[in-house]
């Protein structure tokens, strides 16, 4: 059996030291029956790492390693090889394209609206967190549609509206955003 693949091998820049400082989730069952929501990953890193080397180091830790389809716990999980809807094998730092803030903001709200308007509430609700990881990034990453080749065996599951990652970073502030929304 080979041995997978794990995603920062397939990185050009050497990955740089970050670490996990917590995680926010916003469930739109909150909204009514829906099964979407929005995962933020925050990460500290070293003052200064930029661009892909700081998307080098997201996807290197080991809580990238996340199917999305079961409850986060307070530790990572074992490495499945699992990212979302797809093997983390398939993903590196050429599945990543560098987008706007803005786009990243559009396409989080185009996303939130397939089902119809939201309550004001709520939709201040995930436009503050958008607002709040956005604000002093300097860069931020989007993972493109790998396809179904690069899909694990129930990867169809997950993301029946779509599966949208962002990394956000902001270097001077020493942060990472891992946002990710979708549904399960």
């Amino acid at each position: 059996m080979a041995t997978p693949v794990t995603a920062f091998e397939h990185c050009e820049h050497p990955v740089a030291d970050i670490e996990y400082r917590q995680s926010e989730i916003i469930n739109f069952r909150e909204a009514g029956a829906d099964f979407r929501w929005i995962d933020v990953k925050e990460f500290a890193m070293e003052r200064g790492l930029k661009g892909k080397a700081a998307v080098a180091a997201v996807i290197a830790d080991a809580w990238y390693d996340d199917d999305y389809a079961s409850p986060s716990g307070t530790l990572p999980d074992p490495s499945r090889g699992i990212h979302g809807p797809y093997r983390l094998s398939s993903i590196g730092l050429d599945s990543f394209e560098r987008v706007s803030a803005r786009a990243c903001r559009e396409a989080v709200r185009e996303w939130a609206g397939l089902r119809g308007d939201l309550s004001p509430v709520f939709t201040a609700k995930y436009e503050e967190l958008l607002t709040r990881h956005l604000a002093n990034a300097t860069t931020v990453f989007r993972l493109g549609n790998l396809g179904p080749d690069a899909e694990h065996q129930w990867g169809g599951h997950i993301g029946q509206f779509g599966f949208l990652e962002f990394v956000i970073v902001a270097p001077r502030e020493g942060r990472a955003s891992l946002l990710v929304a979708s549904d399960d």
